[in-house]
């Protein structure tokens, strides 16, 4: 009998651990407008971000996505982000990281040619920005060394 109860216990421990709770679409909102429609993914509401006074801040709240610099009121935008003209066609699209723009972000024509494509960091502008000379002596110290390690090779 102790075994049959063993067993048991083993098979449900198994069991709660293989479930996965389905999404349901929470952090998933869709607001249709005359004009457009937009998809856009939420950040859990556990996240709290102490936002900065220079940086712009995307979020949700009564059915509308909200843009303010330094600060927000609801629900951050995070992941995913698109907008669709009425017929269906790509307007914008990009992604979001507590509120602020990440990656490229791309905005189309309503007959589907490209308009503009710009890289955001950190929610900020970030297209066509080089590195710094700083950042880049590093790379440029490597380079010297390894064709002064690599002559010294040559010349022994």
């Amino acid at each position: 009998m102790k075994k049959i109860i063993l067993i048991f216990f083993c098979f449900l421990s198994v069991s709660v651990y293989a479930q996965k709770i389905p999404d349901y679409g929470l952090n998933r909102v869709r607001i249709t407008q005359r004009d457009q429609s937009i998809i856009a993914e939420l950040e859990p509401e556990s996240s709290a971000v102490s936002a900065k006074s220079s940086l712009h801040y995307y979020w949700y709240s009564a059915n509308i996505i909200h843009e303010t610099q330094g600060g927000y009121s609801g629900r951050l935008l995070g992941g995913q982000y698109s907008v669709f003209y009425p017929n269906k066609t790509l307007k914008e699209q990009g992604s979001f990281r507590k509120g602020l723009k990440v990656g490229v972000w791309k905005i189309w024509q309503e007959d589907g040619t490209l308009l503009a494509a710009t890289t955001w960091k950190h929610g900020i502008d970030v297209t066509g920005k080089q590195r710094s000379l700083w950042k880049r002596l590093p790379l440029i110290h490597k380079r010297h060394r390894g064709v002064d390690s690599l002559n010294a090779s040559k010349n022994k």
